[in-house]
């Protein structure tokens, strides 16, 4: 099982929308083996216990939705950060 990149978005995400902790705190939480077997599967999401979503994109995790994101939010077709990858460019 690999380790997750935990990108700098989602660090600030899930410190704005489940806990202030610091940065490392963030990615040892985000690096747990729920979330590095979800990349394994493929599965896109993992919903946290407070209904926050985190948004795992190839072996990346790239945010963390609020709870109050509607489920018509989470089709990724046509999502501009899923077209581009999450990498920009």
């Amino acid at each position: 099982m690999a380790e997750l990149f935990v990108t700098l978005h989602a660090i600030e995400r899930y410190q704005q929308r489940v806990e202030d902790v610091p940065a490392a705190e963030v990615r040892r939480r985000l690096n747990v083996p729920v979330f590095q077997c979800a990349a394994d599967f493929g599965a896109p999401y993992v919903k946290l216990p407070d209904g926050q979503r985190v948004v795992i994109l190839e072996s990346r995790v790239i945010t963390v939705l609020p709870s109050d994101h509607g489920a018509a939010c989470l089709d990724r077709r046509g999502d501009y950060l899923h077209e581009r990858g999450a990498r920009g460019g």
